[in-house]
């Protein structure tokens, strides 16, 4: 607004300069000094913050105004409407200080009121445009510092839930490994105490009764067998099936691409998983994680579709998205990666582009007929 105001104020600085120029004045020393007073009084007006100094010195600047319309040049009074409207701001309606501007054409000289009159309502034009884009700007800057004061509330929560749900990965954890520590204890601790004690005896009995001696050593071989089994059992079950650790890793790794990109990414999941070991499970993850790739670099998609199928002889898995696809593809390091993977485990890998793009992935299944 300031700025908008600072250039009226200059151009009509340049027009009573030109009327100068062309020599429709008179007191030309004193004209230049009037105005060179004028521009130093308003200078001050936008350097100070007092908005009651702001007030006094827009009324020096309209008293010089005045002074110089009377004695030096009729031309000053043009000036006079944009402070006007200047010091009415806070004070009454800008409609008011226009009809007031306007009754003090009454006042002036008939040669000037024209000139007066169409400065008049061009300075009205332009502070009424300021004043609006001023209270526009204004009005988004406190949006903007709303919004901006949301979203850091927002990460503040957001902090806190990722803080909040360490702890809670750390309290399982922690439960987890109370568990394990007391199946242990109970299992495989007892059983190993009891078989050192009927050794330590067997020790003792070795020479005076062999045959007491030869049972306390059978029974601490049995003892410890079924520790050896009560640890297998315990591991098992510690140990997750291996279709839930692929399913784990591969949910965890579309749920992190749809979270960095926007790109939304379905999974689908057919037949029986357990089929599928760990060779395989590693290469379906590597190649899914190519083709996201891909399809974040080239295919401008918005959604990637990620389908296992598990058949009678084989697994199909496809990655498929909605981008621009290609009818003539260029394989770079990463397809060729794809291909090899799929090869080395004596499958097939289809890559097209003709609908989107999608990869295919044909793994064998072990022991099918």
């Amino acid at each position: 607004m300031d700025i908008l105001l600072i250039l009226s104020k200059f151009s009509i600085i340049l027009y009573v300069l030109i009327k100068y120029l062309i020599g429709e004045t008179f007191h030309p020393m004193y004209t230049v000094l009037s105005i060179l007073i004028y521009i130093c009084i308003n200078m001050a007006y936008y350097i100070i913050n007092s908005k009651m100094i702001k007030k006094g010195v827009l009324i020096l600047s309209m008293v010089l105004l005045t002074r110089g319309y009377l004695y030096v040049n009729r031309l000053f009074i043009i000036l006079l409407p944009l402070n006007l409207y200047e010091f009415s701001i806070g004070l009454f309606p800008s409609h008011l200080c226009l009809i007031s501007s306007a009754l003090i054409a009454f006042l002036l000289d008939k040669s000037i009121v024209p000139e007066y009159i169409l400065i008049l309502l061009l300075s009205y034009l332009i502070f009424f445009t300021a004043k609006r884009a001023y209270f526009k700007i204004r009005t988004y800057k406190n949006q903007n510092d709303d919004m901006r004061g949301k979203i850091y509330r927002l990460y503040e929560r957001i902090d806190a839930n990722k803080g909040y749900e360490k702890q809670v990965k750390y309290t399982a954890q922690l439960e987890e490994r109370n568990k394990i520590s007391q199946k242990i204890h109970d299992s495989v601790g007892h059983t190993i105490s009891g078989s050192i004690m009927q050794l330590e005896a067997a020790k003792i009995l070795m020479d005076k009764d062999k045959e007491s001696t030869l049972k306390m050593v059978q029974n601490s071989i049995n003892v410890l067998r079924d520790g050896l089994e009560s640890i297998r059992e315990v591991l098992r079950e510690i140990k997750p099936p291996k279709e839930q650790m692929g399913i784990n890793r591969l949910k965890l790794m579309t749920d992190d691409f749809t979270a960095k990109t926007q790109i939304e990414t379905i999974l689908n999941i057919n037949g029986k998983i357990d089929v599928i070991n760990y060779t395989y499970w590693n290469i379906i993850i590597e190649n899914t994680k190519e083709s996201l790739t891909n399809v974040l670099k080239y295919a401008n998609a918005t959604k990637v579709q990620i389908r296992i199928d598990v058949l009678n002889k084989f697994i199909k898995v496809e990655v498929k998205d909605n981008g621009i696809g290609s009818y003539s593809i260029k394989k770079g390091l990463g397809l060729r990666g794809i291909e090899e993977r799929v090869s080395n485990a004596k499958g097939k890998a289809i890559i097209d582009g003709s609908d989107g793009f999608s990869v295919i992935t044909l793994l064998p299944i072990e022991g099918a007929k």
